[in-house]
């Protein structure tokens, strides 16, 4: 999102905060524009066409708030009272318009004619640009992320760094498994066994590389191999993450380490990856 002149000096001395009914009215807002541009035909009304020599049309794409948007939400949100979305919006919960957001998202697209072909890319930008608009206003901040969809707590400008990483100096399927477990931590209704789960992943990414990830790390800092394994994976094997011992701590402020944890073990694995990726390359010289 463009930062204009006030902003980009931080210029602007009292950011506006609005309110849950107030987020709501812009919701709306935003959906009536981008039903203006019937960006949310494909969705509702499928993709129809002109039968050639006939007045008739015939349906080429079914819609993809299948079998009906009524059906479609009642069924995945479990309330029968989310659409119309005119109708039921002024009733939403926070949880609830979320998630009609992130659905929103998913479906939103434009089909077209001349190509015979359904674009997603474009209008799921411009989506997410109008929505974090808002979003970024509301209780501290939020945003939907651009690439998947998920609507995540505004993060802090190092947890931005994480969560921009583009994993070029990882393995696919790390980079992969990095990615579900930050959507699965900082997703607006991520609870404590969730985000428990996203540190696992991250634990058995370093578990798999647990030897050679003693020796890189060796190499910069001269302290013994087993210094730095028995920090990283002490935390995960002795506070109730991974095992359910006895002898484990639980009893701990999880909603403040776990959020530690998770940036302690992101900063780990990329900082594991870049030295490899380091010390390949100063092979080839």
């Amino acid at each position: 999102m463009k930062k204009y002149y006030a902003e980009r000096n931080r210029l602007i001395k009292n950011p506006i905060s609005i309110s849950f009914d107030e987020l709501k009215s812009y919701f709306i807002k935003t959906y009536q524009y981008f039903s203006n541009k019937e960006y949310l035909e494909c969705a509702t009304k499928g993709v129809w066409r002109l039968i050639p020599y006939s007045n008739n049309e015939e349906q080429i794409i079914p819609p993809s708030l299948a079998p009906d948007p009524e059906v479609f939400f009642t069924t995945r949100l479990q309330d029968r009272q989310v659409w119309p979305i005119y109708e039921y919006s002024e009733y939403y919960t926070e949880e609830i318009l979320f998630s009609v957001i992130e659905i929103l998202y998913d479906h939103i697209a434009l089909y077209d004619y001349k190509d015979n072909k359904l674009m997603q890319e474009v209008p799921r930008e411009e989506y997410a640009e109008h929505i974090n608009n808002i979003l970024r206003m509301y209780n501290g901040g939020y945003y939907i992320e651009p690439t998947n969809g998920f609507i995540m707590k505004l993060p802090n400008e190092i947890l931005k760094q994480q969560l921009s990483y583009d994993g070029k100096d990882m393995p696919n399927r790390v980079f992969e498994q990095l990615s579900t477990a930050a959507s699965m931590f900082y997703r607006f209704d991520s609870n404590m066994e969730t985000k428990k789960k996203a540190i696992n992943i991250l634990a058995d990414i370093l578990e798999n590389e647990r030897e050679e990830l003693k020796n890189i790390l060796n190499e910069e800092y001269k302290i013994p191999k087993n210094e730095h394994d028995k920090l990283i994976f002490g935390i995960v094997n002795g506070y109730n993450i991974r095992h359910n011992r006895a002898d484990q701590k639980g009893n701990y402020s999880k909603e403040i380490w776990y959020d530690w944890m998770m940036q302690y073990y992101t900063s780990v694995i990329i900082a594991f990856y870049k030295l490899k990726t380091k010390k390949e390359i100063e092979k080839l010289f």
